[in-house]
């Protein structure tokens, strides 16, 4: 009878071990993806200014200006998406320190051609008669983003991508990028 009481005690215990770590599962599921959420988040900045484009000029000397101010407004969010990802914290998630150098490195090259164009544009002649053409050539650096690989998501940790698949965030960004 002892036996039988100290297997069934140690079995239950196995269970009650089994829960308990399943409830703590289930915590750091949801702490993963809260975290993959700030994640997929620090595009948030970047990704509002954006998307607002230069506003609509007429003549030549308003769309440089217009345009220089965009590619500036824009910098400086890709400034407050890289703090934002900065203050994300210490990876929960197996393959997150990966994903946060993967951001960040994206973001920064998005940053530094948005600050070369700017820069460009803003040294830009506005009494040239060529100066719509020179404007084409001035946002060259952020026209060439195009053609490098624009979703962050790709290619992660399978834990950060199941984690970004409940992310409000990283929904949000995979709608934006095709994804």
């Amino acid at each position: 009878m002892t036996t039988r009481w100290a297997r069934r005690t140690a079995t239950a215990a196995v269970v009650a071990c089994g829960l308990l770590v399943a409830g703590c599962g289930g915590a750091d599921e949801q702490a993963t993806i809260d975290w993959t959420n700030g994640l997929c988040g620090s595009y948030a900045t970047f990704r509002e200014a954006a998307l607002v484009g230069p506003a609509p000029a007429t003549d030549p000397e308003g769309q440089a200006r217009s345009l220089a101010t965009y590619l500036g407004d824009t910098a400086s969010a890709l400034d407050t998406s890289l703090a934002d990802l900065d203050g994300l914290g210490a990876s929960p998630v197996e393959g997150g320190d990966q994903a946060v150098t993967k951001f960040r490195d994206q973001l920064t090259r998005y940053r530094d051609a948005f600050r070369q164009a700017h820069t460009q544009v803003q040294g830009l002649d506005l009494d040239s008669r060529t100066l719509p053409r020179d404007m084409e050539g001035a946002v060259a650096p952020v026209l060439a983003l195009q053609d490098t690989d624009q979703d962050p998501l790709a290619g992660l940790d399978s834990a950060v991508t199941n984690a970004a698949a409940k992310a409000p965030a990283c929904q949000d960004l995979s709608r934006l990028s095709g994804g």
